[in-house]
Parts: C-alpha cells; sequence; structure tokens
C-alpha cells in the first residue's frame, strides 16, 4: 500500500498540522445559510408508527419503538410460544 502522508519532521511543521486539524467554529452567518434538513418533512413532531401485522393474530398494530412488537406478542391470543 502507499500513502500519501508526510509525518511531521520539525515543531513548526507538527504546529501547521494542529493548526489543521483543529476544529474551527462556525459564524452565525455561515449557519443561517445553511440549507437542507427536514425542517420540511409532513407531520414534523407528530408521532409516525409503522403499520405492523401480527403473525399469531393478524391484528395491524402501529409500531412506535421496538419494543412495542413484542410488547403485544405476550398478551397475544395467537402467540405459539405461550
Amino acid at each position: 500500500m502507499d500513502y500519501d502522508f508526510k509525518f511531521p519532521t520539525s515543531q513548526a511543521e507538527m504546529d501547521e498540522l494542529k493548526k489543521m486539524a483543529a476544529r474551527a467554529e462556525i459564524s452565525d452567518a455561515d449557519l443561517d445559510t445553511v440549507v437542507g434538513g427536514n425542517d420540511d418533512v409532513k407531520g414534523k413532531g407528530k408521532k409516525q408508527g409503522t403499520p405492523w401485522v401480527c403473525p399469531g393474530c393478524g391484528a395491524t398494530i402501529m409500531i412506535y419503538q421496538f419494543q412495542d412488537g413484542p410488547k403485544h406478542m405476550t398478551k397475544c391470543p395467537g402467540n405459539p410460544y405461550k
């Protein structure tokens, strides 16, 4: 493998490397010009679930968190593992 990286051999090169790798602060003006994100998503702030059909009883359940499916299965009348 061939790498295109030169290790610093002097204190001046090391200081330049530190300066280059230092985290730059973003000004408020730069933040105002940022475009994108999910500010225009429909239903922002609402809980959006995923419909899930229980394989045991066939009921359609809205899943909001990972635990919702297993929570239903503990009281499902068609649970084959009860």
